[in-house]
């Protein structure tokens, strides 16, 4: 099918968010073989409103908006295109119980407001929203299935998981496959450098940077299930022999649980010391549900006087080598690993600007070591972007140096 999507907002319009809706619905129609063929944006405006769904429900099979089915003053999409198309607004009793019995359940006062949320337009139906109040809508406009879903993601993810997904794989022609691989260390220009002449059998690739990492999406279609499925684990195959260990996963497992997976399987821990990354890196281990198992401690020491008290560094390295340097690193993470008695310490020390770099050690310089029992070794690096990145680079570059040595072992 043809489907458009329309998120509304002036809020979108100005900058103030940003609109991941599209992007999210648009990933889960393709990867149904449908094929998405615009995204629209409009302000809360009821005649831009009623203009953009018009002209999408007479190109497209399929209508999905996004936005304007709250209760405020601004949440005028309904409102639009019913009278738009012509369509009375009913009042419907049981859609009202539910939102009265959300409010009764959050122990909130409903507001006289909320009533207008169980307004659906003739010849529509309601969409079960359990997360929220404002139910979505389906409702047939001119060629096109139409479906009006909250701008809350949260709540839009869970209306149109439950309520749309099913209708369009019903739609849905053939079979098709997807499958997403996730590398960490390479740019997106040099992967797909490397990736040019890689046989795909049949897949289509295609990149997605969520900066640090760099997303392959394979996306294959035939008419069997086992034939799109064989065409995506060849090219995955393929894809994997060609970067190596620079696809650390597939799906929406993250580097810090894939790297939690190997360390509970061999059933050793690490501690972190951190200077430049300001606790960062044990933030990300221990985002993972479980990492107690494997993760002992984080340290850190951000001043030259936390890493001698904390860590045993001594006076004299930190004046012949300055804090920044592979010698600080390395005793860095040899003090974190004997005072936690884990199996791997890590540690890093680095200039995440915008001040503070000199041209012999600039921003964006790092140095990081892991140690264990039976060796040292130290990294340099040197990264561009501003704070924030920098740092999140730092991080996650720490992370993956405890996962190339776990596959080393």
């Amino acid at each position: 099918m043809k489907i458009e999507i329309l998120t509304t907002g002036d809020e979108i319009l100005q900058g103030t968010i940003i609109d991941t809706n599209s992007a999210w619905i648009s990933e889960k129609c393709q990867m149904l073989g449908h094929e998405v063929t615009r995204h629209v944006s409009v302000g809360d405006d009821d005649k831009e409103i009623a203009e953009a769904v018009g002209a999408a429900s007479g190109r497209a099979d399929c209508v999905i908006v996004s936005g304007g089915l709250g209760p405020t003053a601004d949440d005028i999409t309904v409102e639009a295109v019913a009278r738009a198309f012509g369509l009375k607004l009913k009042l419907d009793e049981a859609v009202l119980a539910e939102i009265r019995d959300f409010f009764g359940r959050v122990g909130r006062q409903m507001a006289k407001t909320n009533e207008k949320q169980a307004l659906i337009p003739e010849g529509g139906r309601p969409l079960p929203n359990k997360v929220g109040t404002a139910p979505g809508i389906r409702v047939k406009l001119g060629r096109a299935e139409c479906f009006f879903l909250p701008g809350v993601p949260r709540e839009l993810y869970q209306i149109f998981d439950d309520s749309v997904l099913p209708w369009l794989k019903e739609e849905a022609t053939g079979a098709s496959e997807a499958r997403v691989l996730r590398c960490f260390g390479l740019p997106e220009a040099t992967i797909g450098e490397k990736l040019s002449d890689v046989p795909l059998h049949g897949a289509r690739l295609s990149f997605r940077v969520k900066f640090p990492e760099i997303l392959l999406k394979l996306i294959a279609r035939s008419e069997s299930d086992a034939d799109a499925r064989h065409s995506v684990d060849a090219a995955a195959a393929a894809i994997r022999e060609r970067l190596g260990d620079v696809v650390y996963g597939e799906g929406e497992t993250i580097l810090p649980e894939v790297v939690g997976h190997m360390l509970r399987d061999r059933n050793m821990t690490v501690a972190v010391a951190e200077s430049c990354t300001g606790g960062l890196i044990a933030s990300h281990f221990t985002d993972v549900a479980g990492s107690s198992e494997y993760f002992e401690r984080g340290v850190v020491s951000y001043s030259n006087r936390a890493k001698q008290e904390l860590l045993g560094v001594s006076l004299d390295t930190l004046r012949a080598n300055g804090a920044v340097s592979r010698e600080a690193a390395m005793a860095m993470a040899e003090g974190v690993r004997r005072l936690s008695g884990a199996a791997i310490g890590i540690a890093t020390t680095g200039i995440a600007g915008p001040g503070g770099g000199t041209p012999e050690k600039p921003v964006g310089t790092v140095h990081m070591a892991i140690t264990t029992a039976e060796r040292t070794e130290a990294f340099q690096y040197s990264f561009g972007g501003d704070r924030e990145r920098l740092k999140l680079l730092f991080a996650m570059t720490a992370i993956d140096m405890v996962r190339k040595y776990l596959i080393n072992l």
